[in-house]
C-alpha cells in the first residue's frame, strides 16, 4: 500500500543506529501510468538495507562517472535521496517527464540533509525504451551530450530500483536500463527491492531469467517486512546483482 500523509521517512545511516529524516512532499495530484505518485513500501525497504550493503565506492579508484548511483523510477525519489546521504555521494534520480517535478521537489526539501551528509542528488528524465538517452533536469533531446567523452554521468557505479515491476513488461524493460547504464566492471552493483505480491510473481520471475540471460547474477538477497502503518501483510525481497563475468560482455 502507498502512503500519502506520510511525508517524512525515517531511514538507517549505519549499523549504531543512527537515523536521518528524509522528507517527502505530497504527491496526491501527480500521475503516471494512471498511478497516483505516492511513496511504495519497496522504496522505504530498500533505503532501509542501503547501510548493510558492501559499497566502497573508494575501492574502484577513478570513478567512471560524476553520478556513481542511478536510480531507476524514482517516483518520490526516497531510495536514492537515502543513497546519496548513506554512501555520501552523487545520485541521479531518473523517471518519465511527469514525475520529474516531484522529485524535484523533494530534492530540494532535502538540499539541507544532503549538504550535511556530503551527498548530491539531482533528477533526469530516462526512457527505459531508450536507456541510452539520459537528460539531466530540463535538458532537451537536443541538449544531450553525444559521445562518451561529453557524457559526464556514463555508467553506474550502483543501480538501485524499488518496486519498478509490476507490468509483464517491465522485466524486459528494466534490464534493456540496466544493461546500457549498469558500469561494465565486477565492482557494480545492481540492487533492487520489490513486494512480492501473487500477482507480480510471474514478472518477478521472468525479471530474475532476464538478468541472469543479460550476464549477471544474484550473489546477495532476503526478506523484510514493513510496519502495521502500510496495512500490507506481504514480505518484500532484495537482492543485490553484479555481472558474472565482464569480459565477455
Amino acid at each position: 500500500m502507498s502512503s500519502r500523509t506520510r511525508l517524512s521517512f525515517d531511514v538507517k545511516l549505519n549499523t549504531t543506529g543512527q537515523t536521518i529524516k528524509v522528507a517527502i512532499a505530497d504527491p496526491s495530484k501527480i500521475q503516471a501510468d494512471n498511478l497516483a505518485l505516492a511513496t511504495w513500501g519497496s522504496s522505504e525497504v530498500l533505503a532501509n538495507i542501503l547501510h548493510r550493503l558492501p559499497i566502497d565506492f573508494s575501492s574502484t579508484g577513478v570513478l567512471n562517472s560524476s553520478f556513481p548511483v542511478l536510480e531507476l523510477g524514482a517516483g518520490t525519489g526516497l531510495v536514492g535521496i537515502s543513497a546519496a546521504c548513506i554512501w555520501r555521494t552523487n545520485a541521479i534520480l531518473t523517471d518519465l517527464p511527469p514525475i520529474i517535478p516531484n522529485i524535484e521537489a523533494n530534492i530540494e526539501l532535502n538540499r539541507e540533509l544532503l549538504r550535511q551528509q556530503c551527498g548530491i542528488a539531482v533528477c533526469g528524465t530516462l526512457d527505459w525504451a531508450n536507456p541510452k538517452c539520459l537528460l539531466l533536469g530540463k535538458q532537451s533531446p537536443e541538449e544531450a551530450p553525444q559521445t562518451d567523452e561529453q557524457n559526464v554521468y556514463k555508467r553506474a557505479r550502483v543501480i538501485v530500483a524499488a518496486d519498478t515491476v509490476y507490468d509483464e513488461d517491465h522485466p524486459e524493460l528494466l534490464v534493456s536500463a540496466v544493461k546500457a547504464r549498469l558500469d561494465i566492471k565486477l565492482e557494480a552493483r545492481l540492487i533492487m527491492c520489490y513486494p512480492l505480491r501473487i500477482g507480480y510473481l510471474d514478472h518477478i520471475r521472468d525479471l530474475w531469467a532476464r538478468l541472469e540471460g543479460a550476464g549477471l547474477v544474484c550473489i546477495q538477497e532476503g526478506r523484510e517486512s514493513i510496519d502495521e502503518s502500510w496495512e500490507e501483510d506481504v514480505p518484500y525481497e532484495w537482492c543485490v546483482w553484479r555481472w558474472q563475468d565482464v569480459a565477455v560482455i
